[in-house]
């Protein structure tokens, strides 16, 4: 579930790794410092991706989802903590071109995400732009779920685009 998924990146960012430098000592893993926005995109039975933001929601036990956060950038592929736990992978992003909306307000509903995709997507075609994945969102939040207040939290939800249809 998603809430697994968002626990143990955060655990790998708090210390669950292994330190590739010498600056650690004994077996301590290296905390890193939590940096937003954390991305997350899930999959339905149906086979439609839907995408959730933290706290990661699940609705059912077959439903994939996939949750991500951005490292410093002090770090590199090379240089980067090793993940104990064998389930998560440290990965570059390569350059994408996204179009999304931006709204503040609590980690939103499957319900407004797929309302805020579903609008995006309409301007996009009615501009004869593409969408790369007709079945992906994403959706990004920029706050931390502990102490932010909803109404001051910045939510995004977001299709690739095929950015050669952009001008």
């Amino acid at each position: 579930a998603g809430g697994v998924g968002f626990g143990k990146c955060a655990g790998y960012i708090f210390g669950k790794n292994e330190p590739r430098t010498k600056q650690s000592t004994g077996d301590e893993g290296e905390k890193m410092a939590m940096t937003s926005p954390v991305r997350s995109v899930g999959s339905s039975d149906s086979g439609e991706k839907m995408a959730m933001t933290s706290p990661v929601r699940s609705a059912g036990s077959n439903k994939k989802t996939k949750v991500s956060f951005v490292i410093g950038s002090k770090y590199s592929l090379q240089n980067v903590p090793k993940p104990i736990d064998k389930s998560i992978r440290v990965k570059e992003v390569k350059g994408h071109v996204l179009a999304a909306t931006s709204f503040s307000g609590p980690p939103p509903s499957d319900e407004r995400v797929q309302k805020e995709r579903e609008a995006i997507v309409s301007t996009l075609e009615k501009e004869g732009i593409r969408v790369k994945d007709k079945e992906e969102t994403i959706v990004y939040g920029y706050h931390d779920p502990f102490v932010t207040p909803n109404f001051m939290r910045k939510n995004e939800v977001a299709v690739m685009v095929d950015g050669s249809t952009v001008q």
